[in-house]
C-alpha cells in the first residue's frame, strides 16, 4: 500500500511540477527578470533598472507586449515586480547561468533544482532517522512530493525552492559536524533568498554554532562585496534603483499588496493577508503581523533557552522557526515548501503522539493544493455563489485558510516545544536531587 502511496505520488509531482514547467518554458516565469539581471550585472550595468531589463531581454524568451510600454511609463515595477529586488548575492550566484542562452539557462536551473530536490528527499529519510525500507520513510517521501508549493515553484523556478533545499542539505551537514560545508549551505540559501535562509541561520546561532555562523556571514560578505565590486569598478549607480523596487514592492506594488487592489492576494501567505480582512487598515495589518511574529520569536527564544540541544528535539526547533518565519514577512505559496520540515518532525513525533502528529498533518492538509489562489480565481470566474461570497467569514476565514492553518500550526510546534522544555527540566531537577 505504502509503495502504490509512493508511485501515485510521484506520478502527481512529475505531473504538477518539472512537466508542466517543461511546458511552460517559454512562457514568463520568476527565473527570467534575476536571470537578465545577472547577466547586466556580469556587464556591469545597474541591474535594477527596468531599461536595462529591457534592453537585455533574451531574444528567446516571451515577448510580452507590456514591457516597452511600461518601462517607458514607469509602471513596470508596480504592475509586473520586475526587475525584481533580489539582493545582490543572489545575481551574482545566479550569474555563472546568466552566460548561457534563455532556453539553456532555464533547464539548467530547472536540473539543478529537481537534483536539489531529490538530495533532499534522501536527507529528510536521514534526518528522521529511518531506514529506506520502512513504511514511514515511504510515507515522508511521498508526503514530500505531494506539497502543492514545491509543485508551483518548480513551475515558476522561483529561487526560494532552492534556498529551502540548501537549507534542508545545510541541516544534515550540520548534524554531521560538517562545518564548513554548512555554512557554505546556508550561504546559498540566504544569497539566494534571505527570507528563506535567514531562519535557518539564526537557528545555528542561538545553539552558538559559532563556527557555523561565523563562516556563514563571512561568505555572505564576500558574496555580497563581488557584487558592490563589480558595480564599483564599472562606476554603475545602482542604489536608487534598488532602494526604489524595495520599496514599491512592499509599499505600493501589486505583487506583495495584501489589498483587493491585487487580484491574487490570496496566494500570499504573510499574516497581513488575514489581518486586513478584520481591521480593513495596512499600517494596523503590518503592525499587527510585526508584533505577532516578535511575540512568536520570543515564545521560541524561550523555548529553546529551557533546554540542549537534544538531538531528537532538533527538527522540532527547526520545524518551529521555519513556520513562524513565514508569517510577519512577505511570502507566496511556494515559500510553503518550509512545511517539509515539520512533515519529516510529524514523522519522527508519531511515535511519541499520535494525537500530536494527526493535527499538526491536519493543518498542513491545505497545503497539498494552492487552495487560495484556486478559490480567488474560481470566484472571479464566478463559480462561486454570490451567497457565499457576501459572507465577512468568506475574506476573513476560507480564502486566508491556508495562513490559518500556518498560524495554528506555529503555536502547536511551541506548544510541543515548551512540552519538552519542562520535562528536560523536570528531568535536570531530578537528576540534581
Amino acid at each position: 500500500m505504502c509503495l502504490g502511496l509512493l508511485l501515485l505520488a510521484g506520478g502527481e509531482f512529475a505531473v504538477r511540477g518539472p512537466v508542466r514547467a517543461i511546458r511552460s518554458a517559454s512562457q514568463f516565469n520568476d527565473f527570467l527578470s534575476p536571470y537578465i539581471q545577472a547577466n547586466a550585472w556580469m556587464r556591469g550595468l545597474d541591474p535594477y533598472s527596468p531599461e536595462t531589463l529591457l534592453r537585455l531581454w533574451p531574444t528567446g524568451a516571451a515577448h510580452l507586449q507590456f514591457l516597452p510600454k511600461e518601462v517607458a511609463d514607469g509602471t513596470l515595477i508596480a504592475k509586473r515586480g520586475i526587475p525584481t529586488a533580489y539582493p545582490i548575492t543572489a545575481l551574482v550566484l545566479i550569474a555563472p547561468i546568466s552566460l548561457l542562452p534563455w532556453n539553456f539557462a532555464y533547464a539548467f536551473w530547472l536540473a539543478i533544482n529537481l537534483a536539489l530536490f531529490f538530495v533532499m528527499l534522501w536527507v529528510l529519510v536521514e534526518l528522521a532517522g529511518f531506514s529506506y525500507r520502512e513504511p514511514a520513510a515511504i510515507l515522508l517521501v511521498a508526503g514530500t512530493l505531494v506539497l502543492a508549493p514545491f509543485h508551483t515553484g518548480i513551475v515558476t523556478g522561483n529561487a526560494a525552492l532552492v534556498g529551502v533545499e540548501l537549507g534542508i542539505i545545510a541541516i544534515w551537514a550540520a548534524r554531521r559536524r560538517y562545518e564548513v560545508t554548512t555554512a557554505i549551505l546556508l550561504a546559498l540559501s540566504a544569497g539566494l533568498k534571505p527570507q528563506i535562509g535567514l531562519c535557518f541561520l539564526l537557528y545555528y546561532l542561538v545553539r552558538r554554532r559559532w563556527r557555523v555562523f561565523g563562516t556563514t556571514v563571512a561568505a555572505i560578505g564576500v558574496l555580497a562585496g563581488l557584487g558592490l565590486l563589480r558595480l564599483e569598478v564599472g562606476h554603475t549607480p545602482w542604489l536608487g534603483n534598488y532602494l526604489n523596487d524595495n520599496h514599491v514592492l512592499l509599499e505600493s506594488g501589486i505583487l506583495a499588496n495584501f489589498t483587493p487592489v491585487n487580484p491574487m492576494r490570496f496566494g500570499l501567505i504573510n499574516l497581513q493577508v488575514l489581518l486586513y480582512s478584520f481591521v480593513g487598515s495596512v499600517r494596523w495589518a503590518n503592525d499587527l503581523a510585526v508584533l505577532m511574529g516578535v511575540v512568536l520569536v520570543m515564545v521560541w527564544l524561550n523555548g529553546m533557552r529551557r533546554r540542549g540541544a537534544e538531538a531528537d528535539l532538533e527538527l522540532l526547533d527547526l520545524s518551529a522557526i521555519a513556520v513562524i518565519s513565514l508569517l510577519p514577512v512577505y511570502h507566496r505559496f511556494y515559500d510553503a515548501a518550509l512545511l517539509v520540515l515539520p512533515l519529516c518532525w510529524v514523522f519522527v513525533w508519531f511515535r511519541k503522539s499520535r494525537m500530536v502528529g494527526a493535527v499538526s498533518l491536519l493543518l498542513m492538509l491545505p497545503f497539498l493544493i494552492p487552495g487560495g489562489t484556486l478559490l480567488e480565481t474560481m470566484q472571479a470566474d464566478g463559480r462561486i455563489p454570490s451567497a457565499l461570497v457576501s459572507h465577512w467569514w468568506w475574506e476573513a476565514i476560507v480564502l486566508p485558510h491556508e495562513i490559518w492553518a500556518l498560524f495554528f500550526l506555529s503555536v502547536l510546534l511551541l506548544y510541543e516545544m515548551s512540552r519538552a522544555g519542562f520535562v528536560s527540566e523536570s528531568t535536570g531537577r531530578a537528576f540534581r536531587g
